[in-house]
């Protein structure tokens, strides 16, 4: 058999595994990952009632690996790969599959870490244990030990897993494991533009282009430890922040005078919610102390219950609250309650199309 004919059946042969195995797979896992981003995901993970509910998850990504890459690290590592262009190469082959979780702040690094190790979705493998690609200090700090630690020549900073899913329509014997990577948003810049640049340990590249990689890479770090040093002063913030009626709302102390009338919010809301109460003419504490009074909020909650047949969630009390400030009476209250219930509905119908319009495969 010639060389072309092998890597055409080889080629049909991927593009059938992709359809069959690898896309189910990739859709499975999404409908699990997406979940993580949702209001209360990760209030489990709570500190203190006037801190925030944690929210570290910015974006997953997916992608399935290309039939181009699929030769290449088959003809490029035959030793791993002994059965070349073949079925079981494939089966073997981890990284077929791929998904990426990025938080935004280091210190989140950890929860997530728990999350994926314990969480009943997913099997980890203990055949290829999770590495961690950090520095020592940061493996130290962020207190994962319980994980081995390598290095990159390049300086490249991640964490990986190799995980299934331990429920699945594909079957026990054709499950495929596949690569978890958990990183920053600025380790997530580093690799896509190490990417971009197309270098990768082991080629023909000079001294000064590796030193550089490390140097950017060194500097990086640095500047994740400076944002999540802010992040950890935002939250002493919010936890030790005092506060008059006449002070204007911030992020500093929005989730603590939620906290107070029984509202909790997760720390990415925190943007949105202010520009909802801003748009709306709510800039300070007293006016929204004054509106969420306890009868209004029982009405907020009823009126859900009774129009969709569940509670509101934290944000849609929220909105509600700001489109309620100049209501006097209960009718008209309940009336422009059932607008905001219609409106938020259009809303995530638009933003549902428009997700599963869209070409690439980020969760957001």
């Amino acid at each position: 058999m010639t060389n072309a004919k092998m890597q055409d059946d080889f080629l049909m042969a991927y593009a059938t595994y992709v359809k069959e195995i690898m896309e189910p797979t990739e859709m499975e896992a999404k409908v699990i990952l997406s979940s993580w981003k949702r209001p209360g995901y990760w209030s489990k993970y709570a500190e203190k009632e006037r801190l925030p509910e944690p929210s570290p998850i910015q974006r997953v990504r997916s992608r399935i690996k290309r039939p181009e890459s699929v030769l290449d690290k088959i003809y490029r590592k035959k030793d791993d790969f002994p059965d070349g262009l073949s079925q079981q190469s494939i089966s073997k082959m981890l990284d077929c599959f791929g998904i990426r979780v990025i938080v935004y702040f280091l210190s989140q690094i950890i929860f997530v870490d728990r999350e994926i190790r314990t969480n009943p979705a997913f099997e980890v493998s203990t055949d290829h244990p999770p590495i961690v690609y950090l520095s020592e200090d940061l493996h130290r700090r962020l207190a994962l030990n319980h994980l081995e630690r390598k290095d990159k020549e390049s300086g490249y900073a991640s964490v990986h897993y190799i995980v299934r899913l331990r429920e699945s329509q594909i079957s026990r014997d054709k499950r495929p494991w596949f690569e978890l990577q958990l990183r920053t948003m600025t380790e997530d810049l580093w690799g896509e533009i190490e990417h971009i640049l197309g270098y990768k340990p082991g080629k023909r590249t000079s001294f000064a282009v590796r030193k550089q990689f490390r140097i950017i890479s060194r500097e990086l770090e640095g500047i994740d430890e400076h944002f999540n040093f802010l992040f950890e002063e935002l939250l002493r913030f919010q936890e030790e922040s005092s506060y008059n009626d006449t002070d204007p709302l911030n992020a500093e102390n929005l989730p603590p005078v939620l906290s107070e009338i029984g509202i909790g919010c997760s720390q990415r809301e925190i943007d949105g919610l202010l520009k909802l109460l801003f748009s709306r003419g709510m800039e300070s504490i007293g006016q929204l102390r004054a509106v969420a009074t306890n009868r209004i909020l029982e009405i907020i909650r009823n009126t859900y219950r009774q129009h969709e047949g569940r509670h509101p969630i934290n944000f849609e009390i929220v909105a509600n609250l700001a489109n309620l400030q100049d209501v006097d009476n209960e009718e008209e209250a309940m009336k422009r309650i059932i607008s905001q219930i219609e409106f938020l509905i259009t809303w995530e119908k638009v933003k549902r199309e428009r997700f599963f319009a869209a070409p690439n495969k980020n969760i957001t």
